[in-house]
């Protein structure tokens, strides 16, 4: 109660001690809100007042929005303050608890969203859940002050409580249902064939992507699934869909042709994006980047991922490590004006640089850069969605562009270091150096600073601030990504000392994250089931469980080898009816069916070796003399002669149905 009135007292909330750049954000809120911690769990059963949750991030639009509208007027504070204890909750803290109620306000709505607004009472029983609250509603509808006035009552009264908790308990009964095992075991043309039905009804043949709704997401973990595919059987089909959508992507506004990097999102077009650039979304692109340049042997693709590389660490990088992501908004108060120009200003400037009026008109309309504008009144941002030729200039165009942003203020960086987010970055160092060595160096760098930052004494942690001791304690996506890193390492340099500490990373996962067979999101509260849905970013379930087949074949691992095939037969069902939301998932089955060989050799054999045309191979050395090819529990082949073990491998690719497939790792 102490607390409560200090607060009242004072110009700053209770989020004044805290790190996140999102919660110090509201600390000056007339609000009296508070962290989510167990202290303010107590005081809300103390006070006998519901909860009322706010759960966003500080790089969110529509949660600034909110705020300005609304969080930092004394009119919804006196409403908030009197009925709730207000909790902000930043979401790349607390993965597990935005999963919760994002799994509970899909469920219920159809939808996810942020800002999320959760109404709970003091034991944690959601009454009401939504996203962004207006101040003002146009028609029917209540704005914030009326909605939580009228949630305020509701739980004061409890007139119709007890019906609205009933309601979210029968759908939270629902959402924790345990499956039920698969009734049959699933070949691999028939997963195969299944998968690509239904990717191909989300598919957008115009625009291409997964989607015709209102934004479009990149989902690399589709155009990875579409890949493997690929791999395994030559299908053309998944070949178009994950090029044109990479080329798509890459040529209009949700890639930025000027600095390089990829926004969040989109719209249905991709021309006008959501202009956040977030660290997940352009790690998880750069590695399809790079296997598009494998297949296609087009310079294009390599081109794009090394400039989003380019720019991760011209902007976002800092002693080594990778910072989560950049506001949309500049202290402006203008969305994407960083990015976009004005025509006559971009003209007059070209001109002066010597260009003709002419070639800078062809530049210009090149770029999508017109006197009517495409985001906000006459700015716009660039977009090549034209036929014509590239103009003579455009590199000069790009250049002059590229200087007339150095004169900008940068938007907001919201500098979190987080495990599982700086892991997926390095992994796509270690792949990008097997195309330019260069870049090996750097990788080594930047996981060797992951590990002193977040690893201590065998504890790992899932974020900090620099130049802070990491305090919270990791959760199963920062474990899943920096093991599955671990392993790309030890693919690409053969030390051993990478897969040792993923092996060990993997056994205290599994300790960790499952009980009684189930996986959860974190060890704290609230226990969150761990699903396989890749929405935004890839499963983190499903990359620990893929990193268990490999470490099973590499080590010969048994348990984690039987945990994976355990959890694909409990949840068979996934990949028979909604496969295309469980890309990552799927890939787990394809190589369990299709079968991981590794192959054995000395350090210099295996990295002077040619092309093996075999999907799921894996490299290990040892210390006989010639090849050795195996599978889980089980060496089938032997040679001296590097040219006969590539024969009996790619001999076995008979029983999979490959067509076509291209090597992995080596040159």
């Amino acid at each position: 109660m102490f607390l409560t009135l200090t607060l009242l007292f004072s110009k700053d909330n209770a989020l004044i001690t805290e790190t996140s750049p999102y919660l110090k954000r509201h600390a000056h809120n007339p609000v009296n809100w508070y962290a989510w911690n167990k202290t303010t769990l107590e005081l809300a059963k103390k006070e006998k007042k519901p909860i009322f949750l706010s759960i966003g991030y500080s790089t969110c639009h529509w949660c600034h929005v909110m705020e300005e509208e609304s969080f930092e007027h004394q009119d919804v504070a006196d409403i908030l303050n009197r009925y709730f204890i207000s909790i902000k909750v930043d979401k790349e803290e607390f993965p597990n608890i935005d999963k919760k109620y994002q799994n509970l306000l899909y469920a219920y709505k159809g939808r996810r969203g942020w800002p999320l607004s959760v109404f709970l009472t003091p034991k944690l029983e959601p009454f009401f859940i939504t996203t962004y609250m207006p101040r003002e509603v146009y028609g029917e509808g209540e704005n914030i002050i009326q909605l939580t006035k009228r949630l305020g009552e509701l739980y004061v009264n409890k007139s119709n409580l007890k019906e609205e908790l009933e309601k979210f308990k029968k759908v939270e009964e629902e959402l924790n249902r345990p499956p039920k095992p698969s009734a049959k075991d699933l070949a691999l043309t028939h997963i195969i064939k299944n998968t690509l039905s239904h990717i191909e009804k989300q598919y957008d043949s115009k625009n291409s992507g997964f989607s015709t709704a209102k934004n479009k997401f990149p989902e690399a973990s589709k155009i990875e699934l579409l890949l493997k595919i690929y791999g395994i059987n030559g299908d053309k089909k998944a070949l178009d869909m994950a090029k044109d959508t990479l080329l798509t992507m890459s040529k209009r506004g949700i890639y930025d042709q000027i600095d390089g990097g990829f926004f969040r999102y989109s719209n249905r077009t991709w021309k006008i994006p959501h202009f956040q650039k977030l660290l997940y979304v352009n790690a998880q692109l750069v590695p399809q980047y790079l296997e598009m340049y494998r297949i296609s042997k087009d310079s294009y693709f390599f081109d794009i991922a090394k400039s989003t590389i380019d720019e991760m660490d011209r902007h976002y990088t800092e002693d080594e490590h990778y910072f989560s992501a950049s506001d949309s908004v500049g202290s402006d108060g203008v969305e994407g004006l960083y990015y976009a120009y004005l025509y006559d200003d971009v003209l007059k400037g070209l001109l002066k640089e010597g260009l003709s009026e002419e070639e800078a008109s062809e530049a210009l309309e090149y770029l999508t850069i017109e006197e009517i504008g495409n985001v906000d009144g006459e700015l716009a941002h660039v977009n090549i969605s034209t036929e014509m030729e590239v103009p003579k200039e455009i590199a000069k165009v790009k250049k002059y562009l590229k200087e007339l942003r150095k004169k900008r203020e940068f938007p907001f960086l919201d500098k979190k270091v987080i495990t599982s987010w700086n892991a997926m970055m390095v992994k796509s160092l270690y792949i990008m150096a097997e195309y330019d060595k260069d870049y090996l160096p750097i990788a080594n760098r930047r996981l060797d600073a992951l590990l002193k930052l977040m690893l201590d004494d065998k504890k790992l942690y899932h974020q900090t601030l620099l130049n802070q001791k990491p305090t919270q304690v990791a959760q199963l996506e920062d474990y899943a990504y920096l093991i599955d890193t671990l392993i790309t390492a030890h693919q690409v340099t053969l030390c051993t000392k990478y897969i040792k500490k993923a092996s060990l990373l993997a056994h205290q996962a599994k300790k960790l994250f499952n009980h009684n067979n189930i996986w959860y999101m974190s060890t704290a509260l609230p226990k969150v089931k761990a699903d396989f849905d890749d929405k935004y970013y890839s499963s983190p379930l499903s990359v620990l469980l893929n990193s268990f087949l490999t470490l099973a074949n590499l080590n010969d691992d048994l348990d984690l080898g039987e945990e994976s095939r355990r959890v694909l037969k409990l949840y068979g069902q996934v990949i028979e009816k909604n496969p295309e939301m469980s890309s990552t998932f799927v890939i787990l089955a394809l190589r369990e069916k299709g079968g991981v060989i590794t192959l054995k050799a000395s350090k210099k054999a295996l990295k002077s070796y040619q092309e093996i045309e075999y999907p799921f191979l894996l490299r290990k050395e040892h210390k006989y003399e010639g090849y050795v090819a195996c599978k889980l529990g089980i060496c089938f082949a032997t040679a001296k002669d590097f040219k006969v073990i590539k024969t009996k491998i790619e001999k076995e690719k008979k029983e999979i149905g490959v067509k076509r497939v291209f090597k992995r790792w080596g040159k």
